[in-house]
């Protein structure tokens, strides 16, 4: 369990109790009533098509170091899945892109990542380069030269993707 030690709202120690169901740290000040709950992360995931390829950034750093990926990131809190897409998208490659079909939402028990998955074109490819410390080469990939990917969900979201290329006629 993720924990923190003390109350963000009183500074009372929290203990552990059940709660809704679960294991919770909790705060024992009956005034309080604090209950600390470990929420989902939530990463938005473009997959970036540009003539009939896919864009894919070789990562600069763990977890995946080496290994190609999709554009994405952490959704930050009040902010729309939608903008969070596109802002990962022009923090990675500087690439302007208009946001597609939702393309899937990927989940596991055990695993605190919610991905939502996007498809997105490029609009132009003029300004394309890795723009942050995350991202090391960026390239397009025809369906058949995809590299490995970097994390468990890649292969089964470019299957979705091939699928949904499949239903456009490509």
């Amino acid at each position: 369990m993720n924990e923190i030690t003390f109350c963000p709202r009183c500074g009372t120690k929290l203990i552990e109790q059940e709660k809704f169901g679960e294991l919770r740290q909790v705060c024992p000040d009956a005034n309080c009533g604090f209950i600390h709950f470990l929420d989902p992360k939530v990463v938005a995931v473009v997959l970036v098509e540009h003539q009939g390829q896919l864009l894919l950034g070789r990562r600069a750093i763990d977890p995946g170091r080496g290994l190609w990926s999709f554009s994405g990131g952490y959704v930050n809190r009040g902010e729309r899945v939608e903008a969070a897409a596109l802002r990962e998208v022009k923090e990675e490659t500087n690439l302007d892109i208009e946001l597609g079909d939702l393309l899937g939402v990927y989940s596991e028990e055990e695993n605190p990542v919610i991905l939502i998955v996007y498809r997105g074109r490029a609009r132009t490819i003029e300004n394309l380069r890795p723009q942050d410390n995350e991202v090391m080469e960026l390239a397009f990939f025809s369906p058949a030269e995809i590299p490995a990917l970097a994390f468990p969900f890649d292969e089964n979201i470019v299957a979705a993707w091939l699928k949904a290329r499949e239903k456009d006629g490509v």
